[in-house]
């Protein structure tokens, strides 16, 4: 009988524990990488700003997607985002190195870059 309002207890916390800490938004989600570009290219909405941009997972594989944000991302940054399903919609970002990023979304990037910017 004590085995058993142990285990209980045991699974009561840690499920309290892991519903804590454990990020919902995150779990179970796909993670693709974008470069933000210039401020121009976000559209200002009645609850921040919306950037639809193409997001690369780890394989270098390509996705349209949109983040929504309340306030401006500093261009350049490299983000880290979590994608649900087939949903063009992130759920959350985190701001990452360059140096965790695909090598894809850094040579497109470098491409883009180069190019002039008038014909």
């Amino acid at each position: 009988m004590i085995r058993k309002l142990i285990a209980v207890l045991l699974i009561g916390v840690l499920f309290i524990v892991g519903w804590r800490y454990v990020n919902l938004d995150r779990l179970l989600a796909d993670v693709y990488y974008v470069k933000v570009p210039s401020a121009e290219v976000a559209t200002q909405t009645s609850h921040g700003y919306r950037y639809d941009l193409i997001g690369y997972d780890e394989d270098g594989k390509k996705r349209p997607l949109a983040i929504a944000t309340p306030s401006l991302l500093a261009e350049g940054d490299f983000l880290k985002v979590y994608v649900k399903e087939e949903a063009p919609e992130v759920t959350d970002y985190e701001r990452v190195n360059a140096l965790e990023v695909p090598a894809q979304l850094k040579e497109e990037q470098q491409e883009d870059e180069s190019e002039p910017m008038f014909p």
